[in-house]
């Protein structure tokens, strides 16, 4: 079961040092003896003292919010409700939480943009005052379910503060997550539609590489095809751009360099098993892997047996479908493929995924020591275009290796990628990082155990919408911990 991180609840209608005299203040809407208010006892967890569920979850609330308040520079307190309600939560996914601005206002006193719309909160503090006495400013829902063993059995809400959850959700980060949405990480409408035929600020920095215009510059049909368009869509802002480096790695690549049609670097996923490759990497022609259909595997391109074309493949980089025989079959393995790969003579292993829904080349699982050949894994849509070059009889030839050049999510441009997934992911797609950034970064839309406590590339985007940050303040308050 795949666990979505976040969904963006979209608009449709606390210690403070230095950032001004305002501050971001969590308001409980929760009823009596539920959420925020569980009066069930809870013993201390990782530096959280709450000895109720209710307290602690509270506290983590108020820590976050503190944390943000550190960070940006305001006049006027931003008000959160929050509460906890049942979300999604079976077999195909959990949405752990979703959030967003309460309001959106356009030209306002000192408005940067004129016909933008921008989250309220960020034009409290254009305007010095507060444009909606008595409303919220942000609205966040967690997930009520996730404590219970019939949403994901052992897996919970860990509320401590000290990245120790384990195979838990931690309840911080998430909390960061979503306070971000609502200082601005957000559209003013579902994407790809406008609210009055507006653009968000958030909009004036979405671009599309292969239109060449940014999305107030689209009409909603072009903003329709950018919302799929897999790779091709950036964050331009300045901001972001000049801090990619400090938070983002290189990445291993493939590269094909022939025929010319295909000649570009592809997304990779990448295995637990095999070298890593690395420097010059490694080059060969890429070939088709043939073996028997049978109850091995089901097709002839699957590398679930011995391969029928061993000389072909020798030197070579292997192309293999994923895929598995129906049970009771023994599973055809990533690590079962690249051993028959392997023993046929290949140099390296690229797996095309079966899944056409994200077009996220996926990460591979197992463990064998006796694997000596760097395995990468493709999207369906590149492996539907080698292989029609390959069937054409055309030569196709690449490398696979460590390219100190290319940072994981940003465009060959240096701009960080956003994620829009080839089927649109309502809630998710436009408004988060993508996928491939390397290391996974706080606003990706799925959970990830290597996240840090910090906000990583995040606070430089709130920056690029027009935040500010808090005087005296310097920069030492972005490093990562």
């Amino acid at each position: 079961m795949r666990r979505k991180l976040f969904a963006l609840f979209l608009l449709v209608g606390a210690f403070n040092a230095f950032a001004g005299t305002g501050k971001i203040v969590i308001r409980n809407i929760d009823l009596p003896n539920v959420g925020l208010n569980d009066p069930t006892p809870v013993p201390p967890v990782g530096g959280n003292n709450g000895t109720t569920l209710g307290q602690q979850r509270l506290n983590v609330f108020e820590a976050a919010a503190a944390r943000w308040s550190t960070m940006l520079d305001t006049n006027v307190d931003i008000i959160v409700e929050a509460s906890f309600t049942s979300l999604p939560c079976d077999d195909s996914g959990t949405v752990l939480a979703q959030a967003g601005p309460k309001a959106v206002r356009r030209d306002f006193t000192n408005a940067p943009l004129a016909g933008v719309w921008y989250p309220i909160a960020l034009a409290n503090k254009f305007v010095g005052i507060d444009l909606s006495p008595g409303i919220a400013d942000i609205g966040m829902t967690f997930n009520s379910e996730v404590d219970n063993s019939v949403c994901r059995g052992d897996s919970n809400w860990y509320y401590g503060f000290d990245g120790q959850e384990g195979s838990h959700s931690d309840f911080f980060v998430v909390a960061m997550h979503e306070l971000a949405h609502g200082l601005g990480m957000s559209g003013a409408t579902r994407a790809p539609g406008f609210r009055d035929n507006l653009p968000s600020v958030f909009d004036v920095h979405t671009f599309d590489r292969t239109a060449g215009l940014r999305w107030d510059q689209m009409d909603e049909q072009q903003r329709e095809a950018s919302l799929t368009n897999t790779g091709n869509v950036v964050w331009d802002g300045e901001n972001v751009r000049a801090y990619l480096g400090r938070y983002l790695q290189p990445v291993t690549t493939l590269t094909l360099s022939e025929p010319a049609i295909l000649a570009r670097n592809y997304d990779i996923g990448t295995a637990t098993f095999g070298p890593a490759p690395r420097g010059s990497g490694l080059s060969g022609q890429v070939v088709r892997a043939v073996d028997a259909a049978n109850s091995e595997g089901p097709t002839t391109f699957d590398g679930c047996s011995a391969f029928s074309n061993a000389a072909a493949i020798s030197g070579n980089i292997a192309l293999i479908d994923r895929g598995s025989p129906p049970l009771p079959a023994e599973p055809c393995t990533f690590v079962k493929k690249v051993r028959n790969a392997q023993n046929a003579g290949a140099v390296g292993v690229i797996i095309v995924d079966n899944s056409r829904e994200t077009c996220t080349p996926p990460s591979m699982g197992g463990d064998a020591s006796d694997i000596t050949i760097p395995v990468v894994s493709i999207s369906p849509a590149d492996g539907d275009q080698l292989k029609a070059q390959l069937t054409a009889g055309t030569t196709v030839s690449g490398s696979v290796r460590n390219d100190p050049s290319q940072l994981g999510g940003a465009s060959k441009e240096g701009m960080l990628r956003l994620y829009a997934p080839c089927t649109d992911d309502p809630g998710s797609s436009i408004h988060h990082w993508d996928v491939t950034s390397s290391p996974n970064l706080l606003m990706e839309p799925f959970v990830n155990s290597d996240l840090l406590l910090g906000v990583d590339l995040t606070v430089f985007q709130l920056l690029d919408i027009g935040w500010t940050l808090p005087p005296k303040s310097g920069r030492r308050t972005l490093i990562r911990k």
